[in-house]
C-alpha cells in the first residue's frame, strides 16, 4: 500500500538531498583536478575524492530512508503481537495524566487512534 501522501519536488528530506549532491559534486571534481590536473598530489586528489563519494552515500542513505512512507496500520508491533490496550501501567498513568490535565475533551476516535499507539 502506498501513501498518498506525495511531497513535491526531492521529498521531506531536502537538507540530506542538497548535502548528498554537494559531496558529489566537491567528490567528482576532486576526482577530475586529481586526474586532469597535473598535480604533484595527484594520487591524493584522486583517492580523497573518492572518499568523499563514498561518505555521499551516508547523506543518499539519510534523504532515502526520510523519505519511506509506512501506512500507520503496519507500525505493529514488530514480533507480530498486536499490543492490548489498557492494560496495567499504560491505563493508570492514562488516568493521572488526564485527571492532571483535565483533558476529557478528547473524541472517541481520536482517543482510539491514540490508544492503538501505547
Amino acid at each position: 500500500v502506498v501513501c498518498s501522501n506525495m511531497h513535491g519536488g526531492v521529498g521531506r528530506c531536502k537538507c540530506s538531498f542538497w548535502f548528498a549532491v554537494a559531496h558529489d559534486i566537491l567528490g567528482v571534481l576532486i576526482i577530475m583536478i586529481g586526474v586532469f590536473g597535473g598535480l604533484v598530489i595527484h594520487d591524493l586528489c584522486v583517492y580523497g575524492g573518492a572518499i568523499i563519494l563514498f561518505l555521499s552515500l551516508i547523506w543518499w542513505v539519510f534523504w532515502y530512508t526520510g523519505n519511506i512512507d509506512v501506512p500507520p496500520e503496519e507500525l505493529e508491533d514488530d514480533v507480530g503481537m498486536t499490543k492490548q490496550k489498557n492494560r496495567g501501567l499504560s491505563r493508570a498513568v492514562r488516568r493521572l495524566s488526564d485527571r492532571l490535565c483535565g483533558t476529557h475533551h478528547v473524541t472517541k476516535q481520536h482517543s482510539d487512534y491514540l490508544e492503538s499507539y501505547i
